[in-house]
Protein backbone atom coordinates (compact mmCIF):
# COMPACT_ATOMS: atom_id res chain seq x y z
CA UNK A 1 0.00 0.00 0.00
CA UNK A 2 1.78 3.62 -0.77
CA UNK A 3 2.27 5.75 1.95
CA UNK A 4 -0.21 8.02 -0.11
CA UNK A 5 -3.06 5.54 0.15
CA UNK A 6 -2.68 5.09 4.00
CA UNK A 7 -2.86 9.20 4.92
CA UNK A 8 -6.12 8.99 2.95
CA UNK A 9 -7.03 5.77 4.74
CA UNK A 10 -6.31 7.04 8.36
CA UNK A 11 -7.81 10.59 7.02
CA UNK A 12 -10.73 8.49 6.29
CA UNK A 13 -11.43 7.12 9.36
CA UNK A 14 -11.22 10.08 11.56
CA UNK A 15 -13.25 12.08 9.43
CA UNK A 16 -16.28 9.28 8.64
CA UNK A 17 -16.23 8.74 12.30
CA UNK A 18 -16.51 12.15 13.32
CA UNK A 19 -19.23 12.67 10.34
CA UNK A 20 -21.13 9.26 11.04
CA UNK A 21 -24.50 8.88 11.87
CA UNK A 22 -25.02 12.64 11.71
CA UNK A 23 -28.86 12.05 10.70
CA UNK A 24 -31.35 11.91 13.56
CA UNK A 25 -30.83 9.17 16.04
CA UNK A 26 -32.61 7.89 19.03
CA UNK A 27 -29.61 7.84 20.80
CA UNK A 28 -26.95 10.24 18.68
CA UNK A 29 -23.86 9.79 21.52
CA UNK A 30 -24.42 6.14 21.52
CA UNK A 31 -23.85 5.82 17.78
CA UNK A 32 -21.49 8.51 17.16
CA UNK A 33 -19.13 6.20 20.30
CA UNK A 34 -19.64 3.15 18.44
CA UNK A 35 -19.03 5.07 14.65
CA UNK A 36 -15.87 6.00 16.45
CA UNK A 37 -14.78 2.78 18.16
CA UNK A 38 -15.13 0.59 14.99
CA UNK A 39 -12.76 3.55 12.86
CA UNK A 40 -10.30 2.84 15.40
CA UNK A 41 -10.68 -1.08 15.26
CA UNK A 42 -10.86 -0.97 11.61
CA UNK A 43 -7.17 1.07 11.59
CA UNK A 44 -5.83 -1.68 13.81
CA UNK A 45 -7.20 -4.64 11.48
CA UNK A 46 -5.31 -2.75 8.70
CA UNK A 47 -1.55 -2.30 9.79
CA UNK A 48 -2.00 -6.13 11.89
CA UNK A 49 -2.96 -7.67 8.64
CA UNK A 50 -0.30 -6.01 6.51
CA UNK A 51 2.74 -8.17 5.97
CA UNK A 52 5.03 -5.75 5.02
CA UNK A 53 4.66 -1.87 7.06
CA UNK A 54 7.39 -0.08 5.27
CA UNK A 55 8.20 2.66 7.97
CA UNK A 56 5.91 1.53 10.04
CA UNK A 57 3.24 3.88 8.16
CA UNK A 58 0.25 1.81 9.35
CA UNK A 59 1.25 1.59 12.42
CA UNK A 60 1.40 5.05 12.90
CA UNK A 61 -1.82 6.25 11.02
CA UNK A 62 -3.14 3.29 13.37
CA UNK A 63 -1.83 5.68 16.36
CA UNK A 64 -3.36 8.91 14.95
CA UNK A 65 -6.87 7.69 14.85
CA UNK A 66 -6.68 5.98 18.66
CA UNK A 67 -5.14 9.31 19.32
CA UNK A 68 -7.80 11.50 18.26
CA UNK A 69 -10.72 8.97 18.95
CA UNK A 70 -10.53 8.00 22.47
CA UNK A 71 -10.67 11.65 23.84
CA UNK A 72 -14.13 11.99 21.64
CA UNK A 73 -15.54 8.98 23.07
CA UNK A 74 -15.05 9.42 26.17
CA UNK A 75 -15.82 13.34 25.89
CA UNK A 76 -19.47 11.74 24.34
CA UNK A 77 -19.31 8.79 27.47
CA UNK A 78 -19.65 11.35 29.80
CA UNK A 79 -22.74 13.14 28.69
CA UNK A 80 -24.53 9.68 29.57
CA UNK A 81 -21.82 7.95 31.93
CA UNK A 82 -23.90 5.54 34.00
CA UNK A 83 -25.38 4.56 30.75
CA UNK A 84 -25.05 1.25 29.36
CA UNK A 85 -22.97 1.94 26.54
CA UNK A 86 -20.94 4.47 28.23
CA UNK A 87 -20.15 1.55 30.05
CA UNK A 88 -19.07 -0.64 27.22
CA UNK A 89 -17.23 2.30 26.05
CA UNK A 90 -15.38 2.75 29.23
CA UNK A 91 -14.68 -0.83 29.59
CA UNK A 92 -12.95 -0.73 26.18
CA UNK A 93 -11.07 2.23 26.65
CA UNK A 94 -9.55 1.34 29.99
CA UNK A 95 -8.23 -1.75 28.09
CA UNK A 96 -6.64 -0.28 24.65
CA UNK A 97 -3.69 1.42 24.18
CA UNK A 98 -0.47 1.57 25.13
CA UNK A 99 0.78 0.84 28.82
CA UNK A 100 3.33 3.60 28.64
CA UNK A 101 2.24 6.95 29.67
CA UNK A 102 1.01 9.51 27.58
CA UNK A 103 -2.12 10.63 26.07
CA UNK A 104 -3.61 7.30 25.63
CA UNK A 105 -2.63 6.05 28.87
CA UNK A 106 -4.20 9.14 30.75
CA UNK A 107 -7.43 8.70 28.66
CA UNK A 108 -6.89 4.83 30.05
CA UNK A 109 -7.34 5.87 33.68
CA UNK A 110 -10.03 8.71 33.01
CA UNK A 111 -12.00 5.59 31.70
CA UNK A 112 -10.91 4.05 34.88
CA UNK A 113 -12.26 6.80 36.97
CA UNK A 114 -15.64 6.92 35.52
CA UNK A 115 -16.02 2.98 36.11
CA UNK A 116 -15.23 3.01 39.79
CA UNK A 117 -18.13 6.17 40.50
CA UNK A 118 -20.77 4.63 38.05
CA UNK A 119 -20.19 0.83 37.12
CA UNK A 120 -18.90 -0.77 40.53
CA UNK A 121 -22.61 -3.02 39.93
CA UNK A 122 -22.07 -3.73 36.45
CA UNK A 123 -22.62 -7.56 36.08
CA UNK A 124 -20.25 -7.32 32.87
CA UNK A 125 -16.84 -5.89 34.88
CA UNK A 126 -15.84 -9.74 35.29
CA UNK A 127 -13.56 -9.65 32.40
CA UNK A 128 -12.06 -5.81 33.31
CA UNK A 129 -11.25 -7.34 36.64
CA UNK A 130 -9.23 -10.01 35.37
CA UNK A 131 -7.62 -8.26 33.14
CA UNK A 132 -6.20 -5.85 35.69
CA UNK A 133 -5.58 -8.82 37.99
CA UNK A 134 -3.26 -10.31 34.87
CA UNK A 135 -2.02 -7.78 33.06
CA UNK A 136 -1.90 -4.48 34.85
CA UNK A 137 -0.74 -5.51 38.37
CA UNK A 138 2.07 -2.98 38.36
CA UNK A 139 -0.55 -0.01 38.11
CA UNK A 140 -0.85 -0.20 41.75
CA UNK A 141 -0.06 3.47 41.83
CA UNK A 142 -2.83 4.52 39.83
CA UNK A 143 -5.69 5.57 42.23
CA UNK A 144 -8.53 5.05 39.95
CA UNK A 145 -7.68 1.51 39.16
CA UNK A 146 -7.65 0.46 42.99
CA UNK A 147 -11.09 2.85 43.58
CA UNK A 148 -12.52 0.58 40.57
CA UNK A 149 -11.73 -3.04 41.91
CA UNK A 150 -12.74 -1.44 45.68
CA UNK A 151 -16.38 -0.22 44.14
CA UNK A 152 -16.67 -3.72 42.42
CA UNK A 153 -16.00 -5.72 45.57
CA UNK A 154 -18.71 -3.29 48.03
CA UNK A 155 -20.77 -2.89 45.28
CA UNK A 156 -21.29 -5.65 42.89
CA UNK A 157 -24.26 -8.81 43.23
CA UNK A 158 -22.57 -10.94 41.06
CA UNK A 159 -20.55 -13.13 44.25
CA UNK A 160 -17.56 -14.68 40.89
CA UNK A 161 -17.22 -10.79 40.28
CA UNK A 162 -16.06 -9.86 43.85
CA UNK A 163 -14.18 -12.40 43.88
CA UNK A 164 -12.29 -11.92 40.72
CA UNK A 165 -11.89 -7.87 41.85
CA UNK A 166 -10.62 -9.38 45.12
CA UNK A 167 -7.95 -11.35 43.88
CA UNK A 168 -6.88 -9.01 41.68
CA UNK A 169 -6.80 -6.53 44.09
CA UNK A 170 -4.08 -9.22 45.85
CA UNK A 171 -2.26 -8.94 42.98
CA UNK A 172 -2.04 -5.17 42.64
CA UNK A 173 -0.68 -5.82 46.56
CA UNK A 174 1.66 -8.12 45.73
CA UNK A 175 3.60 -6.17 43.00
CA UNK A 176 3.31 -3.58 45.48
CA UNK A 177 5.10 -5.72 47.93
CA UNK A 178 7.92 -7.14 45.33
CA UNK A 179 8.59 -3.11 44.12
CA UNK A 180 8.82 -1.59 47.95
CA UNK A 181 11.19 -4.65 48.93
CA UNK A 182 13.72 -4.02 45.66
CA UNK A 183 13.11 -0.37 46.91
CA UNK A 184 14.59 -1.18 50.58
CA UNK A 185 17.09 -2.93 49.67
CA UNK A 186 18.97 -0.92 46.71
CA UNK A 187 17.47 2.83 47.21
CA UNK A 188 20.77 3.52 48.91
CA UNK A 189 23.10 1.72 46.49
CA UNK A 190 24.09 4.57 43.82
CA UNK A 191 23.08 2.56 40.92
CA UNK A 192 19.99 2.05 42.13
CA UNK A 193 19.24 5.59 42.14
CA UNK A 194 21.10 6.60 38.84
CA UNK A 195 18.32 3.97 37.46
CA UNK A 196 14.84 4.22 38.71
CA UNK A 197 12.62 7.31 38.20
CA UNK A 198 13.92 10.08 40.51
CA UNK A 199 10.57 10.44 41.63
CA UNK A 200 10.23 7.12 42.51
CA UNK A 201 13.05 7.90 45.56
CA UNK A 202 10.38 10.37 47.34
CA UNK A 203 7.41 8.77 46.39
CA UNK A 204 7.77 5.02 47.25
CA UNK A 205 8.29 5.34 50.67
CA UNK A 206 4.28 6.76 50.85
CA UNK A 207 3.20 3.74 50.15
CA UNK A 208 4.42 2.13 52.97
CA UNK A 209 6.59 -1.23 53.71
CA UNK A 210 6.67 -4.16 51.88
CA UNK A 211 5.73 -6.28 54.62
CA UNK A 212 2.44 -4.32 54.98
CA UNK A 213 1.54 -4.85 51.27
CA UNK A 214 2.94 -8.32 51.36
CA UNK A 215 0.03 -9.03 54.68
CA UNK A 216 -2.47 -7.05 52.98
CA UNK A 217 -1.88 -9.43 49.57
CA UNK A 218 -1.95 -12.67 51.93
CA UNK A 219 -5.22 -11.75 53.26
CA UNK A 220 -6.43 -11.37 50.00
CA UNK A 221 -5.39 -14.47 48.88
CA UNK A 222 -6.07 -16.16 51.86
CA UNK A 223 -9.75 -14.45 51.34
CA UNK A 224 -10.13 -16.32 48.08
CA UNK A 225 -9.09 -19.66 49.36
CA UNK A 226 -11.29 -19.95 52.01
CA UNK A 227 -14.81 -17.73 50.93
CA UNK A 228 -14.36 -18.19 46.97
CA UNK A 229 -12.96 -21.78 46.37
CA UNK A 230 -15.29 -22.83 43.51
CA UNK A 231 -15.16 -19.05 41.56
CA UNK A 232 -12.87 -19.30 38.12
CA UNK A 233 -11.20 -16.34 36.55
CA UNK A 234 -12.88 -14.21 34.32
CA UNK A 235 -10.28 -12.64 32.09
CA UNK A 236 -10.74 -12.59 28.53
CA UNK A 237 -9.06 -15.82 26.55
CA UNK A 238 -7.15 -15.09 22.86
CA UNK A 239 -8.31 -19.02 22.40
CA UNK A 240 -11.60 -19.45 23.75
CA UNK A 241 -11.29 -23.05 23.86
CA UNK A 242 -8.61 -22.46 27.26
CA UNK A 243 -10.12 -23.49 29.67
CA UNK A 244 -10.55 -20.71 32.73
CA UNK A 245 -8.67 -21.76 35.99
CA UNK A 246 -10.06 -21.58 39.40
CA UNK A 247 -9.56 -18.33 41.59
CA UNK A 248 -8.44 -20.99 44.75
CA UNK A 249 -5.44 -22.30 42.55
CA UNK A 250 -4.00 -19.07 41.08
CA UNK A 251 -4.44 -17.37 44.69
CA UNK A 252 -2.29 -20.02 46.43
CA UNK A 253 0.20 -20.00 43.67
CA UNK A 254 0.83 -16.18 44.42
CA UNK A 255 0.73 -16.94 48.05
CA UNK A 256 3.27 -19.74 47.73
CA UNK A 257 5.41 -17.33 45.28
CA UNK A 258 5.04 -14.47 48.16
CA UNK A 259 6.16 -16.70 50.90
CA UNK A 260 8.81 -18.83 48.98
CA UNK A 261 10.16 -16.18 46.57
CA UNK A 262 10.47 -12.69 47.87
CA UNK A 263 13.27 -10.89 48.29
CA UNK A 264 14.97 -11.93 51.74
CA UNK A 265 13.71 -15.45 50.97
CA UNK A 266 16.26 -18.48 50.89
CA UNK A 267 15.80 -19.62 46.88
CA UNK A 268 14.42 -23.14 46.82
CA UNK A 269 16.94 -25.81 45.54
CA UNK A 270 16.58 -27.02 41.68
CA UNK A 271 17.83 -30.37 40.95
CA UNK A 272 17.28 -31.34 37.53
CA UNK A 273 19.02 -31.70 34.41
CA UNK A 274 20.67 -29.57 31.83
CA UNK A 275 20.26 -29.12 28.23
CA UNK A 276 22.77 -31.07 28.12
CA UNK A 277 22.13 -34.30 30.02
CA UNK A 278 24.22 -33.29 32.70
CA UNK A 279 22.04 -33.28 36.36
CA UNK A 280 23.22 -30.71 39.10
CA UNK A 281 21.73 -28.58 41.25
CA UNK A 282 21.09 -24.29 41.99
CA UNK A 283 22.71 -24.84 45.69
CA UNK A 284 25.65 -26.00 43.88
CA UNK A 285 26.79 -22.48 43.51
CA UNK A 286 26.33 -21.70 47.52
CA UNK A 287 29.01 -19.13 48.20
CA UNK A 288 28.73 -17.00 44.70
CA UNK A 289 26.72 -14.57 43.28
CA UNK A 290 24.25 -16.16 41.19
CA UNK A 291 22.38 -15.34 38.32
CA UNK A 292 19.42 -17.31 37.50
CA UNK A 293 17.58 -16.54 34.95
CA UNK A 294 14.34 -18.05 33.08
CA UNK A 295 14.86 -18.32 29.04
CA UNK A 296 13.74 -19.45 26.01
CA UNK A 297 14.61 -19.10 22.47
CA UNK A 298 11.32 -18.01 21.51
CA UNK A 299 11.65 -15.12 23.99
CA UNK A 300 12.76 -12.16 21.76
CA UNK A 301 13.70 -10.08 24.97
CA UNK A 302 15.89 -12.41 26.59
CA UNK A 303 17.87 -12.74 23.36
CA UNK A 304 18.44 -9.28 23.69
CA UNK A 305 19.79 -9.81 27.45
CA UNK A 306 22.00 -12.84 26.43
CA UNK A 307 25.16 -10.07 25.05
CA UNK A 308 24.22 -8.15 28.60
CA UNK A 309 24.09 -11.99 30.01
CA UNK A 310 27.86 -13.29 28.50
CA UNK A 311 29.35 -9.34 29.30
CA UNK A 312 28.66 -9.86 32.70
CA UNK A 313 29.74 -13.38 32.73
CA UNK A 314 33.19 -12.14 31.21
CA UNK A 315 33.48 -9.36 33.57
CA UNK A 316 33.13 -12.16 36.55
CA UNK A 317 35.78 -14.37 35.71
CA UNK A 318 37.61 -15.86 38.34
CA UNK A 319 35.27 -13.97 41.10
CA UNK A 320 32.80 -15.95 42.70
CA UNK A 321 30.08 -16.02 40.19
CA UNK A 322 27.89 -18.02 38.86
CA UNK A 323 25.11 -17.77 35.66
CA UNK A 324 22.68 -20.56 35.66
CA UNK A 325 19.44 -20.83 33.30
CA UNK A 326 16.26 -22.43 33.13
CA UNK A 327 15.39 -23.38 29.72
CA UNK A 328 11.35 -23.04 28.58
CA UNK A 329 12.03 -24.42 25.21
CA UNK A 330 9.87 -27.30 24.77
CA UNK A 331 12.15 -28.89 22.00
CA UNK A 332 15.57 -29.46 23.23
CA UNK A 333 17.11 -29.35 20.24
CA UNK A 334 15.88 -25.29 20.10
CA UNK A 335 17.39 -24.91 23.41
CA UNK A 336 21.20 -26.39 22.44
CA UNK A 337 20.89 -24.35 18.86
CA UNK A 338 20.37 -21.32 20.80
CA UNK A 339 22.93 -21.66 23.03
CA UNK A 340 25.45 -22.73 20.02
CA UNK A 341 24.66 -19.61 18.07
CA UNK A 342 24.99 -17.19 21.13
CA UNK A 343 27.72 -18.53 23.05
CA UNK A 344 25.78 -19.25 26.07
CA UNK A 345 29.29 -20.94 28.17
CA UNK A 346 26.90 -20.91 30.89
CA UNK A 347 24.57 -24.18 32.09
CA UNK A 348 20.86 -24.10 31.84
CA UNK A 349 18.11 -26.53 33.24
CA UNK A 350 15.57 -28.16 30.39
CA UNK A 351 12.25 -27.16 31.96
CA UNK A 352 11.39 -30.14 29.62
CA UNK A 353 8.95 -31.16 27.13
CA UNK A 354 6.43 -28.78 28.83
CA UNK A 355 8.54 -25.39 27.67
CA UNK A 356 7.50 -22.32 29.41
CA UNK A 357 4.51 -24.81 31.81
CA UNK A 358 7.18 -26.90 32.50
CA UNK A 359 8.11 -28.09 36.13
CA UNK A 360 10.62 -25.92 37.56
CA UNK A 361 9.19 -22.45 36.31
CA UNK A 362 5.69 -23.90 37.51
CA UNK A 363 7.71 -24.32 40.93
CA UNK A 364 8.94 -20.83 40.90
CA UNK A 365 5.78 -19.59 39.29
CA UNK A 366 6.98 -17.69 36.81
CA UNK A 367 4.55 -15.78 34.50
CA UNK A 368 7.00 -13.75 32.72
CA UNK A 369 9.85 -14.72 30.38
CA UNK A 370 12.84 -13.72 31.25
CA UNK A 371 12.54 -13.65 34.53
CA UNK A 372 15.92 -13.28 36.61
CA UNK A 373 16.60 -13.65 40.05
CA UNK A 374 19.77 -12.42 41.81
CA UNK A 375 21.18 -14.08 45.02
CA UNK A 376 23.39 -13.76 47.24
CA UNK A 377 26.38 -16.10 48.72
CA UNK A 378 23.91 -17.82 50.46
CA UNK A 379 21.25 -18.60 48.24
CA UNK A 380 19.18 -15.77 49.85
CA UNK A 381 16.84 -13.64 46.74
CA UNK A 382 18.27 -10.43 46.46
CA UNK A 383 16.38 -9.00 43.65
CA UNK A 384 13.91 -10.29 41.07
CA UNK A 385 12.92 -8.75 37.95
CA UNK A 386 10.79 -9.42 34.31
CA UNK A 387 11.81 -8.29 30.81
CA UNK A 388 14.44 -6.30 29.11
CA UNK A 389 15.23 -3.03 29.18
CA UNK A 390 18.51 -0.47 29.63
CA UNK A 391 17.05 -0.10 33.43
CA UNK A 392 17.03 -3.90 34.10
CA UNK A 393 20.68 -4.18 32.17
CA UNK A 394 21.73 -1.93 34.68
CA UNK A 395 19.79 -3.30 37.83
CA UNK A 396 21.51 -6.69 36.89
CA UNK A 397 25.09 -5.60 36.73
CA UNK A 398 25.13 -3.12 39.39
CA UNK A 399 22.72 -5.21 41.93
CA UNK A 400 25.91 -7.90 40.95
CA UNK A 401 28.71 -5.59 41.72
CA UNK A 402 27.40 -4.45 45.10
CA UNK A 403 26.69 -8.30 46.01
CA UNK A 404 29.90 -9.35 44.66
CA UNK A 405 32.12 -6.20 46.97
CA UNK A 406 29.98 -7.42 50.28
CA UNK A 407 31.03 -10.84 49.81
CA UNK A 408 34.36 -10.22 48.73
CA UNK A 409 34.81 -7.53 51.72
CA UNK A 410 34.05 -11.04 54.56
CA UNK A 411 36.18 -13.13 52.52
CA UNK A 412 39.68 -10.69 52.86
Amino acid sequence: MKITSVLILAAWLVVTANLAYAESSPNPNDEQMRALKQSVEAAAATYQAATNDVGSVLWRAYKQVIATNLPQILELAQKNPAGQTAFEMFSWVAMKGSAERGPVFTNRIQAFAMLAKYHGSNSAVGPLCGFIGHSWVWRWREKPVVDFLQAVVVNNPVRAIRAQAIYALGCLDANKSEQLAEFENWSQTPFYAKTVASNDLVELPKFGTSHQAATEAENKFSEIISHYADCLELRERRNPKDEAQALKELAEQNLSTLKRFSLGTVAPDIAAESIKGQKFKLSDSRGRITVLSFWASWCSPYMQLVPVERALSEQMKGRPFALIGVNGDGVLADAQRAVAHEQMTWPSFWNGKGGSDGPISSAWNISGWPTVYVLDANGIIRLKFEGYGDVTSNILNGSVEVLMKELERTQK
